[in-house]
This record gives structure tokens, sequence and C-alpha cells, in this order.
């Protein structure tokens, strides 16, 4: 019967697929063996050049941190000079100034001889005509009006007899003037001759001023510009972003700002220190004094009533009525050392030091005095002014004006000067104005407002001055 016969094939076909599956099972299970491949091994001269490419980068950041904080210093340096070229123009201010004064005196001098001449010379002529109506020659009078006048005349025998002796006293007196007016006419010439030079030296150094701004505000755009130029070579160098590279150069920055900061610090506190140990000091033997003096009037009052006592035992018993004398005692001491300057006291300094802490923030302008800008000897000028202390527009002429002192004296009020020859008080060109604990306010340059400093924030001051 048909259906149910088996088919041939399939048991054939079983076993074909079974073979097929343990055959592809085998290929998974144990994959084909490749052959290995040779490590890559960079060559020395490879190793080399990638060393040589790092430092090149890192001398690259190394130089550019460096150009960084010089391009700081720099724009501290030009500030500086830009202060300095504006102190020298407040210094040829201040000569014309000295010589403007000088020709005018000079040419009042020379007027007021030369009118004394002509009264002298009229007086001469008045006792030659009464020489004349009395009897003298006409041409004998002539001559008094020429070069040799007055001598001609008195040399001539005609004038001889007639003129008196009070003539020849005006002729003495007359000639005297005359010397006097011609030196001060000299005077009044070299006077003049000195204004026409000091305007000369003060055209000059306002022009010097004004390009030394003009170097600094260029500078302060170029390394500005340069600056962000930098900051993004480092970043490419350093493979970081621009502002990572810019947050870690301030931050370079800033700390390199707090070390100099502490440095000042530091010495500012020791300045206070040797200022205390000295006002100590002071103040200990300003005691002592007062100790002596008081122990030595009490002496004298002793000694003087011992001898009222003594005088009112042998006086009669009229003298004994007698109201004793008063007794004047001697002026005290009030203790305090001299001030020095001008003796202005502490409340003349706390005026100064007030006036000088309320323009904190003002702009640094050169050769300003103020309302709204300043500059160094303008803002100490400004602020003794209000102290009732009259000092000139100019740092060198500031210090020359007050009492010297040391560093160890300073008050708050007092001047501090800065010089480019510590030995030579006419180099000065910076001067502010010390607040205590070794502090101060001053303008320090262009870009940089009326502040508060430490006394050694930049560097060492040279020179101290009391008004």
């Amino acid at each position: 019967m048909t259906g149910g016969r088996k088919n041939p094939m399939r048991p054939l076909a079983s076993g074909v697929l079974a073979v097929s599956l343990i055959g592809t099972m085998g290929l998974i299970a144990v994959p084909a063996q490749a052959d290995p491949q040779p490590p890559v091994v960079p060559s020395q001269s490879t190793v080399d050049a990638a060393r040589k490419a790092a430092a090149a980068k890192a001398a690259q950041v190394t130089a550019i941190e460096q150009q960084l904080a010089g391009a700081g210093a720099k724009l501290e340096q030009l500030g500086r000079q830009s202060a300095k070229a504006g102190e020298i123009y407040n210094g040829a201010i201040y000569r014309l100034q000295q010589a403007q004064a000088e020709a005018k005196a000079a040419s009042d001098r020379a007027d007021r001889a030369e009118k004394a001449l002509i009264v002298q010379r009229q007086q001469i002529g008045r006792f030659a005509a009464a020489s004349y109506q009395g009897g003298g020659d006409l041409a004998t009078i002539g001559p008094l009006f020429t070069a040799d006048g007055p001598q001609q005349l008195l040399d001539s025998a005609g004038a001889a007899r007639s003129v008196s002796q009070a003539m020849q006293g005006s002729y003495l007196r007359y000639t005297a003037s005359q010397v006097v007016t011609n030196a001060f006419k000299l005077q009044k010439d070299s006077a003049v001759t000195k204004v026409k030079a000091a305007t000369d030296e003060a055209a000059k150094a306002k022009k010097a001023a004004e390009a030394a701004e003009g170097e600094q505000r260029a500078a302060v755009a170029a390394i500005g510009a340069q600056r962000k130029q930098q900051i993004a070579q480092l970043a490419t160098l350093r493979n970081t972003s621009v502002q990572v590279a810019d947050q870690r150069q301030r931050g370079l920055e800033e700390l390199a700002r707090q070390r100099a900061a502490a440095l000042a610090a530091k010495k500012a506190e020791e300045l206070r220190k040797r200022i205390a140990a000295r006002e100590a000091a002071e103040a200990a033997e300003a005691a002592r004094e007062a100790r002596v003096a008081a122990a030595r009037q009490a002496r004298a009052e002793a000694a003087r009533k011992a001898r009222e006592e003594r005088n009112e035992d042998r006086n009669d018993q009229n003298d004994s009525k007698k109201p004793p004398k008063k007794h004047k005692p001697g002026k005290k001491g009030d203790g305090k050392k001299d001030d020095g300057g001008s003796g202005r006291n502490s409340r003349g300094a706390r005026a100064a030091v007030d006036f000088a802490l309320a323009q904190l923030g003002d702009p640094y302008l050169w050769a300003a005095a103020g309302p709204n800008s300043w500059d160094c000897s303008g803002l100490t000028m400004a602020a003794w002014k209000r102290a009732g202390v009259r000092l000139p527009h100019y740092s060198v002429a500031q210090y020359e004006q007050t009492k010297r002192i040391s560093a160890d004296e300073l008050r708050p009020g007092d001047l501090i000067f800065w010089s480019e020859r510590s030995a030579d008080p006419g180099s000065i060109f910076h001067v502010a104005m010390y607040l205590g604990g070794g502090r101060m306010v001053h303008a320090p340059r262009a870009g940089r407002p009326v502040t508060i400093d430490s006394v050694y924030y930049w560097e060492e001051p040279d020179f101290f001055g009391r008004p």
C-alpha cells in the first residue's frame, strides 16, 4: 500500500544535515590562528625629536609667561617714568614762578631807583639854577644835562664858587644813586633772561611729560592686545582653552602680587614697631623730664617758703603785718617735644590726612592739583593747605621746606619722598603722605588713582619730612 511506504531519501538528508551542523560547530569552536604582527618600536631619533618638541613647547610656555610678567613690570615702569616727567614739569614751573617773582622784584627796585635818581637830578638842577640867579654863568649849567654833566659842572671854576656845600652833598648822593640804579637795571635784565630760560625749560618739560604719557597710553593698548595673543598661545601649547589659560595666568600674577604684598606688609610692620618703640621712649623721657621739673619746682617752692619764714622771724611787728609778696612761678613746660617744621600740632596733621583720604579713587593726572584729579605733589600740597601750611607744587621744594626726620620718627601727616639717587634730595620725584601703621596715601601714577599702599609696596623711600 502506497501510504505505508517510507521515503528512502529522508534518512539520507538527515544524515547530511547532521554532518553539516557538526562541521559548522567545529569551525566556530576552533577559529583559525592569524600570524602575529610585529610591535611598533619608535626609533631613537623619533624619541629624541618628540622630547625636543616637548622641551621646545615647555620653553615657549616659560618664555610667554616671562613676557606676560615683564609686560606688567614694563607698564609699571612706564607709569613711573610718566609720573617722573610730570614732576620734572612741576619743577620747571616752580623755577619759572621763582624767576618771574625775582624779575618783578628787580624791576620794581630798578623803577624806584630811577625815580629817586630823577628827583636828585632835579634837585641838583635847582641848585644850579639858584647859582645862576646868584651870578653864575648860564654856560656852566648846560653841562649838567650831558653824560658827564654834574661832575663837569662842579669842576668848573665858576660853578665851584657858586655851588654850595648842599649841592656837593646832593651830587654825591646822585652819583651813588646812579651806581645803584645801574646795578638794579643789570639785575632786572638778568632776571628777564632767567625768565626766558625758565619759560623754555618749562615748555620742554611739558613736551617731555606729554610724550611720556603718550608712550604709556600706547603701551597699555599694545600690551593689552599682546597679552590676548600670548594667552591664546599658552592655551594651544598646554592643550587647554583660552579661558583656562587666562585664569591660570591671572592666578600666577595674583600669587606674585600677594607675595610682594606680604613682604611689604612685613617691612611695614617692622617700621610700625620701630616707630612705636621710639614714641614709647619719647613718652618715657617726657614723663621723666616732667617729674624732674615737678621736683625742681617743689624744691624751689619749699626754699621760698623757708626764706619767707626766716624773714618773718627777723622782721619787726610792722613788717610782720605786711602782706607777703606774691610768688610768680616760672612757666612750666608741657612735657612735649618740639614738633619741628611749621610747629603744627596733631590737629593740623589730622586735617591734612582727612583731606587726602577724602580724595581716594580720584584719577591721577600729571601737573594736577585738584579738585577731581591729582598728581603726587599736588595732593600733598592741597592736603597741607587745608591744615594752613603752604607748600609748593613740586616734591623737591616740598622736602626743602619741611623738617628733616627719620623713618622711625614718622607721624600721620608726615611726607615720604623717593628719589633717583638716595643721597641727592634734588633728584626726588615722588611724594606720599604717611597714615600710620606702615601705610601711606598717595597719587601713584597714570592708571592708578589716589590710593592707600604700604610704605614699601614699591621700593624703599629715601627721605622723610614734617611740614
